[in-house]
């Protein structure tokens, strides 16, 4: 497969499945982050679960950010411009990636039991692991 039609599905995946999970995703990922340190001023909440959800919040949007800057580039510059993207931005989209697997597992058992309601948790992070996946896939090759 050529190079333009691995960008074009690309953009084909990015769009329908990583944009709603970064606005929805990074949204939630920014209000559990002010949430714990809201809660975590006030003293309400015992410190690990707010230490938690405030790691979880940071990895998530760290992956949201990371996600954006490796799709802008591989859209723009194709496989070189992945070269040229640091260990740290990739390690962040890991991060990110792993944040996601929680809520896709939410996600899924609420869709079973709840019907297509709980589907849309899917949309809130999960959804972005197809195109970073994809990212993931053409580092090696580039």
């Amino acid at each position: 497969m050529s190079e333009r039609r691995q960008r074009l599905l690309y953009a084909a995946l990015a769009v329908p499945f990583g944009a709603p999970s970064v606005l929805f995703g990074g949204a939630m990922a920014v209000i559990g982050m002010a949430g714990s340190v809201l809660s975590l001023a006030d003293g309400t909440v015992e410190l690990p679960s707010q230490a938690l959800m405030l790691v979880w919040g940071l990895a998530g949007l760290a992956g949201c950010l990371a996600w954006l800057d490796l799709s802008c580039g591989y859209l723009f510059g194709g496989r070189s411009a992945l070269r040229t993207r640091s260990r740290v931005q990739w390690g962040a989209l890991l991060l990110g990636m792993l944040a996601a697997l929680p809520l896709l597992g939410m996600g899924l058992w609420l869709g079973i039991t709840h019907g297509i309601e709980g589907l849309g948790l899917l949309l809130m992070g999960p959804s972005l692991l197809v195109p970073a996946g994809m990212l993931l896939w053409l580092r090696p090759r580039a």
